[in-house]
């Protein structure tokens, strides 16, 4: 799945301080979870877009797979 296709699937909006409503289409259906992995958060409302070496995700796109990885997995999905 590309960058795009995942910012498209996925949504989020905060919750309480260190937790966020994470939402995602996943084939055609809309799911939603909580999450605590601010480390992902972080690096995706991060302005650069390219690696970042210090961040615990070098890249957007692996925040975005954590963040929809761990939505269907709180969502039992496969």
């Amino acid at each position: 799945m590309t960058t795009k296709q995942l910012i498209n699937k996925l949504s989020f909006a905060f919750s309480s301080y260190g937790c966020y409503y994470v939402g995602i289409i996943y084939r055609g259906k809309p799911y939603r979870c909580t999450s605590t992995n601010t480390q992902a958060l972080d690096r995706i409302n991060d302005d650069n877009d390219g690696i970042n070496n210090d961040a615990y995700y070098k890249t957007k796109k692996q925040a975005f797979m954590s963040l929809y990885n761990e939505c269907k997995q709180a969502n039992n999905l496969r």
